[in-house]
């Protein structure tokens, strides 16, 4: 029997239309999930694993990670077995972008042949476009995209979501959720079961939303800000991800950044000409409560480390902006630089 795949389309579907086709039995040999919405990576998993017989699935269906083990090879291994008692195995190779080149080639080899009785999930935030893989695997899988929403597609979702609960959900009371939770789906769905099962009589207004929700977005990126100027590179990392996930755009990321590194250039310089606190404050607007950690990085930083952390930015920001490289690994690549100990940055 041939496994030859043929061609796919390469510009990709959304998550309704895979799940459309899910719904209709439309399964196929090879997937490509890439998008930051991790609410969407794991429901249409989820979708995927529930099309195996229930009392089988655990036999006919496996999650590799790319960076442990073996790497490429134990997935490929377990993509060639036959299944177990039915006609399908699934097979979830995660963290696919952070794939070595040597692991390639047996990657390249299976698209080309892949066994007509299992599913294999390329699963990766985003691709780096540079590399033959990434059109290999949109030429030969079904790609499905998920991306963030926008605050008024998550506004949206959420209505809908509430609705799946029982409960409606007003105008007001979802833009005030979204302001304080960010547009990530895996926050959202929580905190709205969370305020389904509190709502009286089915109806979440905006008085149970504020004494239920946090301000998550704002908090986190404040926290994010205290970690660099603290260089805390663990805490840094963690934060990014969590703004991340929760569906800020990495190029906001990268401006709060900018934003952030141009007023400690700013509070450098006007401190070497001696300007008195209140004005440095006002230039730098105040950096809210959070002088003390603000004016202590300037202090231990040289003006050619913030100098150079205001270019790194900017580079990133151009790289990012024209598809240099992936926006999620561009943006850990900075975070780790700027907030790395003193004198590990580039000077």
């Amino acid at each position: 029997m041939s496994r030859s795949p043929g061609k796919k389309t390469v510009a990709g579907i959304s998550f309704k239309d895979y799940e459309h086709r899910i719904s209709d039995g439309r399964i196929e040999n090879l997937y490509l999930f890439t998008g930051g919405e991790d609410y969407h990576h794991s429901q249409a998993l989820r979708l995927l694993r529930a099309t195996l017989d229930e009392s089988l699935r655990d036999l006919n269906y496996s999650v590799f990670e790319i960076e442990t083990g073996d790497g490429p090879a134990a997935a490929l291994d377990a993509a060639n077995e036959l299944p177990m008692m039915i006609a399908r195995r699934i097979v979830v190779i995660r963290a696919f972008d952070k794939i070595k080149d040597e692991g390639l080639d047996s990657i390249a080899d299976y698209l080309k042949n892949p066994s007509p009785t299992s599913t294999v999930v390329f699963q990766a935030p985003s691709l780096d476009q540079r590399r033959k893989i990434s059109n290999l695997l949109k030429q030969s899988c079904t790609h499905v995209i998920f991306d963030l929403l926008s605050d008024e597609e998550a506004a949206s979702w959420a209505r809908e979501y509430a609705r799946g609960l029982g409960c409606k959900i007003d105008n007001l009371a979802v833009k005030t959720l979204i302001t304080r939770l960010g547009a990530g789906l895996m926050r959202l769905s929580s905190e709205l079961e969370k305020l389904a099962s509190s709502a009286e009589s089915g109806a979440i207004g905006v008085e149970i939303v504020e004494s239920l929700v946090p301000e998550v977005r704002e908090h986190t990126n404040w926290e994010l800000q205290d970690a660099i100027v603290s260089r805390d590179r663990k805490r840094a990392l963690a934060l990014t991800m969590r703004l991340l996930s929760d569906g800020v755009d990495a190029v906001l990321i990268i401006g709060m950044l900018g934003y952030l590194y141009r007023n400690l250039l700013i509070a450098k310089e006007m401190s070497a000409r001696n300007a008195a606190p209140d004005a440095i404050g006002k230039a730098t607007n105040k950096w809210k409560n959070r002088d003390t950690e603000f004016y202590s990085r300037v202090a231990r930083s040289s003006r050619e480390e913030l100098v150079y952390g205001v270019r790194r930015i900017a580079q990133v920001d151009n790289a990012v902006k024209n598809s240099e490289a992936t926006p999620q690994l561009q943006l850990e690549y900075l975070v780790a630089e700027l907030a790395s100990p003193k004198g590990r940055i580039g000077v």
